[in-house]
């Protein structure tokens, strides 16, 4: 069970950031499926203990990376508080190719192993910040709830397949050909949502 702490701590945000800075050491150097608790707390060169205080095991460690991870490289690339526009979907959609390639390239030996375990996650994540996004119109926020979060699941699905699937086949495309590719077949519902 993981204790309380408080996460604006000095201290906290040290340990933690050690813990996470090992474990990305581990995954460049090992496969995920072998890495033990005890290697990343003995790369930390801190107690199990400790490591249990911030994350419930190697799994939680992993999903707090990669959602860190995302979070910083979507707040670069897209406001929140914009509209759903062509622009818009772009930012997204070279968003998401840009993660997939960071967390390819980050873990060379594993990266589909870690795509495949977090990819329910990020898409869930993506989805809540497209629907965040649709349901904004001009600064208001409407009532289009069911409607709003079944295209936010359609468009975030499609925009994360067609992501993985451009990083599976070695990228063989430019991003630019992949997100006209993607947008051709999303703008046309996203025009249906606004009318």
């Amino acid at each position: 069970m993981k204790k309380i702490i408080n996460e604006n701590d000095p201290r906290v945000i040290k340990t933690r950031r050690l813990l996470l800075d090992s474990f990305v050491v581990l995954v460049r150097k090992k496969d995920f499926t072998s890495i033990s608790v005890k290697d990343i707390t003995d790369s930390a060169q801190v107690n199990r203990a400790t490591f249990y205080a911030h994350f419930q095991d190697k799994y939680d460690i992993l999903e707090y990376m990669v959602i860190d991870t995302f979070m910083n490289l979507i707040s670069k690339r897209i406001d929140i508080g914009a509209i759903l526009n062509k622009e818009t979907l772009r930012n997204i959609i070279l968003f998401v190719c840009e993660y997939v390639e960071t967390v390819s390239n980050s873990c060379k030996r594993n990266h589909t192993t870690i795509l495949s375990l977090m990819e329910e996650k990020v898409k869930l994540k993506l989805c809540d910040i497209i629907y965040t996004i649709l349901k904004k119109e001009n600064g208001v926020i409407h009532k289009k709830d069911e409607k709003a979060a079944l295209i936010a699941i359609m468009i975030s699905s499609s925009i994360y397949d067609a992501a993985s699937k451009w990083n599976r086949d070695g990228r063989a495309t430019t991003v630019e050909a992949l997100t006209e590719g993607v947008m051709s077949f999303i703008v046309p519902g996203i025009n249906t949502y606004s009318n």
